[in-house]
């Protein structure tokens, strides 16, 4: 399966632009957002990607019955969940959420295949097994900002710079 992860993208639509805009060029099959949106009008961009999102609420996510609400025109299978929320996409289990509060929980008991997670705006990618994946933060306001790629059928997720990607027109 072809994912494109991200977090905390904090109403920085440049960037966030750039990253659906990668994942779109790369033929994405789902986009895992693990929450910290900010606000509603963000979601105007996802409806570029082409294909489902599926996403968390993060802490910073105050708006969430404006938030779930668009995010309905984003793609027909996408969905907003509070945390933490198992996904199965296409044979994999995927659990999303925000605070990494959840990760041992869920990687000692084998109950993920891969296990996304945001709110430290640090990258980081394990490969324990389960698959262990901050993507960094999309908004670039403590690192560089980060988006992973991840193409099931290769053997390790990609580290996207999105300082160095185009810009959704």
């Amino acid at each position: 399966m072809r994912l494109g992860i991200m977090t905390d993208s904090h109403d920085h639509l440049r960037n966030l632009g750039r990253a659906v805009l990668e994942f779109k060029r790369r033929n994405a099959e789902a986009i895992i957002h693990s929450g910290d949106f900010v606000a509603p009008f963000t979601i105007d961009v996802l409806k570029h990607a082409g294909c489902p999102v599926y996403s968390v609420y993060g802490n910073c996510d105050g708006e969430r019955i404006g938030l779930s609400n668009r995010f309905k025109e984003i793609h027909e299978k996408s969905e907003i969940n509070t945390e933490p929320h198992i996904y199965e996409l296409d044979g994999l289990r995927i659990v999303v959420m925000h605070h990494p509060a959840w990760i041992e929980s869920f990687a000692s008991t084998k109950q993920a295949d891969i296990i996304v997670y945001g709110h430290l705006h640090k990258l980081h990618i394990e490969n324990r097994p389960p698959w262990i994946i901050n993507p960094g933060e999309v908004f670039g306001l403590k690192a560089d900002p980060t988006a992973v790629w991840f193409d099931t059928s290769t053997p390790e997720p990609e580290i996207l710079h999105l300082k160095n990607l185009s810009d959704l027109k």
